[in-house]
């Protein structure tokens, strides 16, 4: 019985020492193989390629909100970087209007811009002169 079992596994093990095909590389859709005669096949690897990931141009408005997020940030210490920041927003995003061409979303995150950090400028004011009211008494 034993015997039976290694000769079974033996037997193929033995058979065919040789490999019968090569490898010799690949491309993005098949495996470039030879056979032992030197004949060169290619198999198709039967998959989807990726599509290369694409970076989208950087926005003309970022730094525009940035600067909101920043002034935004700037109202918890009594307003004071907000009375810094805001300006800036206002003025970065005014400045896109003038010197490119906007799409009219841009021109609408503008106002946008321009409204919240008006709204944030106002907000900010009142706290710094509470804040100076304090320090001066």
């Amino acid at each position: 019985m034993r015997d039976d079992l290694t000769q079974n596994f033996e037997r193929p093990l033995n058979a065919n020492p040789a490999p019968s095909l090569r490898y010799e590389g690949e491309d993005d859709r098949s495996y470039i193989v030879s056979r032992i005669d030197g004949a060169r096949l290619t198999i198709p690897k039967n998959r989807s390629v990726p599509q290369p990931f694409i970076d989208n141009p950087p926005q003309p408005l970022t730094p525009a909100f940035r600067l909101l997020v920043a002034a935004f940030l700037g109202l918890a210490p009594a307003g004071l970087g907000t009375i810094v920041l805001a300006p800036l927003a206002i003025l970065w995003s005014l400045a896109m209007v003038f010197t490119r061409p906007l799409s009219r979303s841009d021109r609408k995150r503008v106002v946008a811009v321009c409204a919240i950090a008006a709204v944030m400028l106002a907000l900010a004011i009142p706290l710094s002169e509470l804040f100076l009211a304090r320090l001066s008494s």
